[in-house]
């Protein structure tokens, strides 16, 4: 089984506005978010927010996507019949931003979206350029690193 991903050419997507909403609903489609969500939102200070979907309270923050990296919507244009086909998925919107909701508390460095967020930056630091020169702990050590 092979996975195909298409992406179409850089700025050529449509940027769309990303909620992160704890609820599961029972429709995969276009929805009126505008009409019926995006107007109860309340900033409650420059990055906190309050709304209510369907009665319910929904404490929320916004998120910008990491510098150098691009936020894509992905949709499964092509799923499997039988296990083992191939798959395709294509790229339908990106975005720049989002906001993500919690139900019962404002959302913190607690959140699994977000703890994943800071793999961001420990991959950086892992992957990233390491300077030559090493020291040990007294400060006299001297090492290279040959990769």
């Amino acid at each position: 089984m092979s996975t195909k991903l298409k992406l179409p050419p850089s700025g050529s997507l449509n940027e769309s506005d990303l909620h992160f909403i704890p609820v599961k609903i029972e429709y995969d489609g276009q929805a009126k978010v505008k009409s019926y969500f995006t107007t109860s939102i309340r900033e409650t200070d420059e990055q906190n927010l309050s709304a209510s979907l369907r009665g319910r309270p929904l404490n929320g923050s916004k998120f910008d996507v990491p510098s150098g990296y691009s936020g894509l919507l992905m949709t499964e244009t092509h799923k499997p019949l039988i296990e083992g086909d191939d798959r395709e998925i294509t790229a339908s919107r990106s975005f720049k931003g989002f906001r993500y909701w919690n139900l019962d508390q404002v959302p913190g460095q607690g959140d699994p979206l977000l703890q994943a967020l800071t793999w961001i930056d420990i991959a950086k630091a892992l992957h990233g350029p390491v300077d030559e020169d090493i020291s040990d702990s007294q400060g006299s050590l001297k090492s290279e690193i040959s990769m």
